[in-house]
């Protein structure tokens, strides 16, 4: 073999594994606005295992509202109890489950989707928070931290990109 021909032959293989390892890299997709979709999943999961929120996630289900909420970067999740819910007249929330009223459930679950991530010191602070629906819902901070008529019991679940906290009520604003 020629030297030359030698030259070319090793600039062959060397191109060929440069270009291999390219191939075999995966693809790096740009930074996303949204949910990454294993904490998604874990928030989901969290509503689900809980007993107390069996209500709120079937109805959170039945309205496809998690298709929404996972287009959101960050959030915060205000979640009503089943002892909450069962405050409700039981014809009204069934009435909120049929099929036909789906965008009434999407409007009343959307309350308790806030597009930011917010500690408790955060929400102390607040007047009012923006919803997934950019409707407004009031703050109040006196004894205890109420959002509307609920009040925020307690943290129970917490990700880089969302919290969840438990609520005695539904929030209904009351305008």
């Amino acid at each position: 073999m020629k030297r030359r021909d030698l030259i070319l032959f090793i600039g062959i293989i060397v191109a060929s594994i440069i270009g291999s390892k390219a191939f075999a890299e995966p693809v790096r997709k740009p930074k996303s606005n949204e949910i990454e979709s294993k904490e998604l999943e874990r928030i989901i999961n969290t509503i689900k295992n809980n007993p107390e929120f069996s209500s709120f996630y079937e109805a959170l289900k039945n309205s496809e509202l998690a298709k929404e909420m996972a287009k959101l970067d960050k959030m915060t999740l205000l979640i009503p109890t089943n002892r909450a819910i069962q405050l409700l007249p039981t014809d009204v929330w069934e009435n909120f489950m049929d099929e036909e009223n789906k965008t009434a459930l999407i409007q009343l679950l959307s309350y308790h989707v806030i597009p930011k991530r917010l500690n408790f010191d955060d929400l102390t602070r607040k007047n009012e928070l923006r919803t997934i629906n950019n409707q407004s819902v009031a703050l109040s901070n006196n004894e205890e931290l109420k959002i509307e008529n609920a009040v925020i019991e307690e943290k129970k679940e917490e990700t880089k990109e969302a919290i969840v906290y438990k609520l005695d009520r539904l929030i209904m604003p009351l305008k």
